[in-house]
């Protein structure tokens, strides 16, 4: 089974193409983001290896313009490993939240099941791809319920709170003021 997507960017002059595809016990989504700032263009590339269960295994943001990249290994129940060493800093965490797309917001939402007005909180590692840094952070997910333009969640990450609108395969439709799907 292959899935593209397509995002524009709100935030920012951009767009991103995203292909999922399942194979056996392997889900693998491979995006390419382009945006413009005031100060610069920038390509960045993913990859994000899943098992059948969307728990992260591996991780790899490529900045194309600027020739650098991060690679990331999980064993999926919350230890990180970088070129093959512990990152403990990151432990607990099961999924990334890559900066510049919504498809991190799939990973928790399909991770788990929801019943309306359920409130989970997950540790994520956090990819900001301007510096390539990481930071384990905490993100709340509230289940709201399905309505006729999809599911919707109650997104909250330190003050910054939103609501989410997601279709039947967790991918994210409209993200105010930051995304908007499409195809």
């Amino acid at each position: 089974m292959i899935k593209e997507v397509f995002w524009e960017s709100k935030e920012f002059v951009g767009c991103e193409y995203l292909q999922i595809s399942k194979n056996g016990s392997r889900i693998l989504a491979e995006g390419r983001v382009l945006f413009a700032t005031k100060e610069e263009a920038r390509h960045i590339s993913y990859v994000i290896e899943m098992n059948n269960r969307w728990f992260t295994r591996n991780v790899q943001v490529y900045d194309i313009g600027k020739n650098k990249s991060i690679c990331l290994q999980s064993d999926g129940k919350g230890k990180w490993f970088s070129n093959e060493k512990h990152v403990k800093e990151m432990d607990g965490a099961i999924d990334v939240d890559i900066s510049v797309t919504p498809f991190s917001n799939t990973l928790p939402i399909n991770r788990v099941e929801w019943q309306e007005k359920q409130v989970r909180t997950f540790n994520m590692i956090y990819i900001d791809v301007h510096t390539l840094s990481l930071k384990n952070i905490e993100q709340e997910y509230t289940y709201l319920g399905a309505f006729s333009e999809g599911r919707k969640f109650r997104y909250k990450c330190r003050e910054y709170k939103t609501i989410i609108t997601v279709d039947e395969t967790g991918l994210v439709l409209d993200y105010p003021d930051l995304f908007s799907r499409r195809f």
